[in-house]
């Protein structure tokens, strides 16, 4: 065996937790938002926080690694142990670019780095982007060029969490197939129940902070998970996946936003032409497309955030927004309540927190408190408490497991019924099916509508 993981127990999270991933063996890991799957990982690692109470073994090659002097697990991570983080901004740093991001990989071992851009390529990105800064790519992206960082030393084992959560179907697809064929053995976290059981041998199912179910797939798709499934949580995911809504006839209401020959783009290169569009009070509508094509910046101009290199963008009313990364969208020093109610003093957080689907989680807790999709439901009640005209959300589902990510799609389609607008950016066509009621696309290239 690479790994073996024996009654793991964190403090916050994962309890008793006992499996293996055998050499050459892909382990997906799924289960509701804040089941522990991304502490479970970090565990693993040895990233946990010092305040963490960790009981149990964790052996990679014969070698417990609970305990170990820190010293001697940076000499492991990279080499033994790759890391695809699930927050890619957060895992770049800010003031230097990306490519040095990436080469650092082999520098952090005392290596010359090779030619990345080949690897890169693979996953299709160009080679120019690497001289730019993290603000300047896509999530999609960054999470591209996180695995390659991940997969630099081709380590005994990957540790990848939410990999593909903000990458489109197809290059998703690629992107796993990649991973998956570049590593020795890989233990992935994932709400993506469809995608990594196209590509996993066995799914660990976490509910609440243990193991409920270890069932063989063998790559035979969510089909086999289905039929295999004995745990009612394991049912309650699978069933949870979209299905598309019934379409709602167009609002003939007050126009919120107008774009007029809009053309959009960065440094002189354009990423969207053309685009005249209206959205009317209680209109929901989707924009979808590859990872780069311009999905992000359209709604940063939709919400005044970037000014059009040419036409003009007119709004009506309180735009707002839900950002991609919700992690950094959030104060840490704050808790969640002081989040919610800062766009309108007297807002109820409690009352807005069980609408997005966090009844139980304390008012008083820190971002760093909660697991990524419990970060961004709490971006979300924040956009509903300032009673806007308009939101704007950027893959607010991207993190979410099935079950999670259906009550969030629901809450969001309801928001229109009492007037309001919204336009959901999502690479994953089936979910926004399930909350628009119209869906742009834009291509790789330039946009269309």
């Amino acid at each position: 065996m690479t790994l073996i993981v024996r009654d793991l127990t964190v403090s916050y999270g994962p309890r008793g937790v006992s499996f293996s991933v055998a050499d050459g063996e892909t382990v997906a890991l799924v289960g509701e938002s804040g089941s522990g799957k991304s502490t479970l990982i970090r565990a693993v690692l040895g990233a946990l926080p010092r305040s963490a109470e960790v009981e149990g073994a964790v052996e990679l090659a014969g070698r417990n690694l609970i305990g170990l002097p820190e010293k001697e697990l940076r000499a492991l991570r990279g080499r033994e142990i790759g890391y695809v983080a699930q927050d890619p901004f957060g895992s770049a740093d800010p003031l230097w670019t990306v490519g040095h991001h990436v080469r650092e990989a082999w520098r952090v071992h005392g290596e010359r780095p090779p030619a990345v851009e080949t690897r890169l390529k693979i996953l299709g990105v160009a080679d120019k982007w690497l001289k730019r800064r993290p603000q300047a790519w896509s999530g999609g992206m960054l999470q591209r060029a996180d695995i390659v960082a991940a997969t630099a030393h081709a380590p005994t084992i990957v540790l990848a969490d939410e990999p593909t959560s903000a990458l489109d179907a197809e290059i998703a697809e690629t992107a796993l197939a990649t991973l998956v064929a570049q590593t020795r053995s890989l233990l992935i976290a994932s709400h993506d129940l469809a995608l990594v059981c196209r590509h996993a041998d066995r799914v660990l199912v976490l509910h609440k902070g243990e193991l409920v179910e270890d069932i063989t797939v063998e790559r035979g798709g969510v089909e086999v998970l289905k039929a295999r499934a004995r745990h009612p949580h394991t049912r309650a995911l699978v069933d949870a996946l979209p299905t598309e809504a019934p379409r709602r006839p167009r609002p003939t209401g007050e126009v919120v936003v107008r774009l007029d020959n809009v053309t959009l783009g960065y440094r002189g290169t354009e990423l969207i032409t053309g685009l005249d569009w209206e959205i009317r009070a209680g209109e929901a509508v989707g924009i979808c497309g590859p990872s780069g094509s311009g999905k992000t910046t359209l709604l940063h101009a939709i919400a005044g955030l970037v000014e059009p290199m040419r036409g003009a963008i007119s709004r009506s009313g309180r735009v707002m927004p839900v950002f991609q990364d919700a992690t950094a969208s959030l104060n840490p020093r704050w808790p969640v309540w002081r989040t919610i109610t800062e766009p309108m003093k007297g807002a109820d957080a409690r009352e807005l927190m069980d609408r997005v689907g966090l009844t139980g989680v304390e008012l008083d807790r820190k971002p760093a408190q909660l697991s990524g999709g419990q970060r961004q439901r709490v971006a979300i009640a924040r956009a509903l408490a300032g009673s806007p005209a308009l939101i704007i959300a950027d893959e607010p589902t991207a993190s979410l497991d099935p079950t999670v990510a259906a009550s969030v799609a629901e809450t969001l389609r309801a928001v229109t019924d009492s007037g309001c607008a919204l336009v959901v950016v999502s690479h994953d066509e089936a979910r926004l099916n399930q909350i628009v009621d119209r869906v742009h696309r834009l291509d790789a290239v330039t946009s269309g509508s």
